[in-house]
């Protein structure tokens, strides 16, 4: 999994491909384990496979907070409480499932905001919204060794820096590589996020991930936090870091964490 996080990329331009009922089972055991896993703080996740029945308009569509997409087969969607414990379970559950397709080959990209879509408000219940939707189906294009590497290169080049995020003890002591956490955390600074704000801070102290929000000013008003969403994502690579190394981890919330000015403390994972 932790090849797949390294390689994955977002996917806007799908092949004009419907997807066949093999692989749609495929999504959907994908979602039913996905939310049969237990959540962090509780809170029941639902996730949805939905064909998209104008998936081969000629013309791309914008979807959500962000970012043009064209000949979607399909989407992955879901609902959740929305509180702070909710959204965070949600991110949580729904990298899962994202990253269990771009392994199987499926492309996807991550899209938040309000969705204008009579079926979406049948799922979000009372108390509960639908905060996310990804669209699945094949990469409409083939790249090159070459064009994947650039394109890798990129993306690197956007997101912020090891010692801008992460810190040992404090945020002014920086991680060295040869820190035995150090690939962990570099695994939450490939991850998703919303606008590519990339707002986790973490301090690692001892075996313990202390998890803080770096709120972003003036960000777009939404239905759902998408920002505590993220931190759910970072949770998940945490867990997924930690799982390669044979360890377990704890998420839990610590009153004897540090709250820096600021930060917003979400949570912290104890390393088992």
């Amino acid at each position: 999994m932790i090849q797949v996080i390294k390689q994955r990329h977002s996917v806007r331009t799908f092949e004009k491909k419907e997807i066949p009922l093999d692989d749609e089972k495929v999504i959907q055991k994908i979602v039913q384990e996905s939310m049969n896993e237990p959540t962090p703080f509780g809170t029941p996740v639902k996730l949805y496979f939905l064909r998209n029945k104008d998936a081969h308009s000629p013309e791309s569509k914008k979807v959500g907070m962000y970012g043009y997409v064209k000949h979607v087969p399909a989407y992955l969607t879901g609902s959740t409480l929305n509180t702070k414990e909710g959204l965070l379970d949600f991110g949580f559950v729904f990298e899962k499932a994202i990253l269990e397709l771009v392994k199987r080959g499926f492309g996807t990209v991550w899209l938040s905001g309000d969705f204008d879509n009579e079926d979406l408000e049948n799922f979000a219940r009372e108390g509960h919204v639908v905060p996310v939707m990804a669209p699945v189906g094949y990469p409409g294009y083939k790249q090159s060794l070459k064009e994947r590497f650039l394109r890798m290169k990129q993306e690197a080049s956007d997101r912020k820096k090891h010692e801008e995020l992460f810190g040992l003890q404090d945020f002014d002591t920086p991680l060295e590589k040869s820190h035995p956490y150090y690939d962990v955390l570099e695994l939450v600074r490939l991850a998703p996020s919303a606008l590519n704000k990339q707002p986790w801070r973490i301090l690692v102290d001892g075996d313990h991930f202390h998890l803080y929000l770096k709120r972003t000013e003036k960000f777009p008003a939404q239905v759902a936090d998408s920002e505590m969403i993220n931190m759910g994502i970072a949770m998940r690579h945490i867990m997924i870091g930690l799982a390669a190394m044979n360890h377990t981890g704890t998420i839990q919330v610590d009153d004897a964490a540090m709250r820096p000015e600021g930060l917003e403390y979400v949570a912290s994972i104890h390393v088992n």
